[in-house]
């Protein structure tokens, strides 16, 4: 009798383990997971060749077109779905028109890619000009936004190899603030000069990042390394921007 019991415990738990791993795997951000960790490197680059015959990638953006955001629990969720999918539509937008060097050679007007191509939602469809500032900017006002989301080119902030959820956003968010402002390939501080030399994405948004009466290099400061935070506090520096390299975030 024992031995029947505990073989009835064991299959219980075998079902209930292959359950859970089934419905882990169904998860979209599970599946965005492992779209990520197949095809972005550590330092955020991309194979758009790889990607482009991945059958889980055109379930994952069937997910975002069938799915309603309104209807998801928490703020959290809403911004975390839009942030994926930011950046799943920015991929399938490259991938549409692949080979390129850069978004900004499609189309014939200047930043067709993010004003002129249109991705299915719930709710129609949207460009990515008008995700990024409606569906994210305005509705959030969450500045750390901009650390997040990547436009395919070498100069925007890395594309993580993990998916952006509500339970670990908080995290996500501060650690992409501070690794974006310490990447001395997007920013750095000459000491000896006195400048600090800066992503345009900080003169594009300024708005999104200082309150009245502040300064950039204030909000600059605030994840900067200690360091290099003290000197921005204690001297005056003059903020210059960065060129912005609009070449393709491709793996060679």
């Amino acid at each position: 009798m024992k031995i029947v019991m505990l073989m009835l415990v064991l299959t219980i738990a075998h079902g209930l383990a292959i359950k859970a791993s089934a419905s882990e795997k169904d998860n979209p951000d599970s599946i965005f997971d492992g779209i990520l960790g197949r095809y972005v490197s550590k330092d955020g680059l991309v194979n758009y060749k790889g990607l482009k015959e991945d059958k889980e990638f055109i379930r994952y953006i069937e997910y975002l077109s069938n799915t309603d955001p309104r209807k998801l629990p928490t703020d959290k969720h809403r911004m975390a779905f839009w942030i994926n999918a930011y950046n799943a539509f920015v991929i399938k937008g490259v991938l549409e028109e692949y080979p390129i060097k850069s978004v900004l050679k499609v189309g014939w007007i200047p930043h067709s890619f993010f004003k002129r191509k249109k991705f299915d939602t719930k709710h129609g469809e949207i460009t990515l000009q008008v995700l990024e500032n409606e569906k994210l900017r305005e509705a959030f006002r969450e500045p750390r936004i901009h650390f997040v989301i990547n436009c395919a080119s070498i100069s925007c902030p890395k594309l993580l190899t993990e998916a952006y959820s509500a339970e670990k956003l908080e995290e996500q968010l501060e650690a992409q603030a501070v690794s974006f402002i310490n990447d001395k390939s997007r920013n750095y501080l000459d000491k000896e000069n006195k400048v600090l030399y800066l992503s345009r994405i900080f003169k594009w948004y300024e708005g999104d990042f200082i309150k009245k009466g502040e300064k950039i290099e204030d909000y600059v400061a605030g994840y900067l390394n200690p360091d290099d935070a003290e000197f921005v506090r204690n001297n005056e520096v003059a903020v210059k921007y960065l060129d912005y390299d609009w070449g393709l975030n491709e793996q060679k």
